[in-house]
């Protein structure tokens, strides 16, 4: 069996990583590692190709359906699922829309540990 790519290392400070339902919680493995997106997610195939699956039919599933460079690996009444190799990820991110991952400035991570603080010493 190949190395996936793991996404939470390699795009978990730009997007939002989720794990997929069947992962019970463990985060160890990349296989279960997703990203979110606002139109489905995106997830390893295996090796040096990643998966994109939409959440319903309609245009965003044709979109990807009619990009030259995509395998269409399940077609359905409820979405599609498109397999594409690394290299075209930024052109399927522009069709999925993926969520960012939360930041925080400097100033708003001091003030959150001010807050910490307060707590533990009120307790």
């Amino acid at each position: 069996m190949s190395t996936p790519i793991n996404l939470r290392s390699e795009f978990g400070h730009r997007w939002k990583i989720g794990l997929d339902e069947a992962a019970g919680g463990r985060w160890s493995d990349p296989w279960n590692y997703k990203v979110l997106c606002r139109y489905g997610d995106i997830c390893p195939w295996g090796g040096e190709l990643l998966a994109a699956s939409t959440t319903s039919a309609g245009a965003v599933a044709n979109r990807l359906r009619r990009l030259p460079f995509v395998e269409v690996a399940h077609d359905g009444s409820d979405g599609v699922t498109v397999v594409f190799s690394r290299g075209r990820l930024s052109s399927v991110t522009g069709i999925m829309k993926p969520r960012r991952a939360r930041t925080a400035s400097p100033t708003q991570l001091a003030a959150l540990e001010r807050g910490r603080v307060q707590r533990t010493r009120s307790q």
